[in-house]
């Protein structure tokens, strides 16, 4: 139990600088570690010292569906073991195919995972935010275009009228020396 407590304890010291930390959950097995926040997104951090078995896909199912008690767009659960290769190939495959936003890493790798999946997940613009942003790109380009074609005529118009006053100057001018 102690071992446990401080493997806890080490995956908060590691997580806090990544996440807006919120606090500890409680109870036993099964439960949410550590809740926080991640530019809007609810973090849910689960906890598993196992140095011998692999995580199960049961496991993996138990931690979806305690994700599911919140918003799923909006919530990542992270599932956080001490060693390497603790997860079972099953419990891999589940959590790549899941409808989840979830991430399964190790003590070792953890805050680069951590890193690379808000990279991916949440930096990354999808083919639509991408087409939309192109669009919206291109119009404004129109629009600047249009602006600066229309602001030359007024230019070409205003040196018209300046040209006429300047002349109608010099004619006003040769009148007086005439008189």
């Amino acid at each position: 139990m102690e071992c446990e407590h401080a493997f806890k304890s080490n995956v908060r010291i590691i997580v806090r600088p990544l996440i807006d930390f919120w606090g500890y959950g409680f109870g036993g097995n099964g439960g949410i570690d550590i809740f926080g926040n991640h530019e809007g997104y609810l973090i849910l951090v689960q906890c598993k010292n196992y140095t011998t078995a692999k995580v199960s896909v049961d496991e993996i199912r138990a931690f979806e569906g305690m994700m599911l008690r919140y918003p799923k767009n909006t919530t990542i659960g992270i599932y956080v073991i001490f060693v390497m290769d603790g997860y079972s190939r099953l419990a891999i495959e589940r959590a790549e195919s899941s409808k989840l936003n979830l991430l399964l890493t190790n003590m070792s790798n953890m805050h680069q995972d951590i890193l690379n999946y808000f990279s991916k997940k949440l930096y990354n613009n999808s083919e639509k935010e991408n087409y939309i942003i192109e669009g919206i790109i291109y119009k404004t380009k129109e629009i600047i275009r249009a602006m600066n074609e229309n602001h030359k005529r007024k230019i070409d118009v205003l040196k018209e009228k300046v040209d006429a006053i300047i002349e109608n100057q010099k004619k006003f001018e040769r009148k007086i020396e005439i008189n």
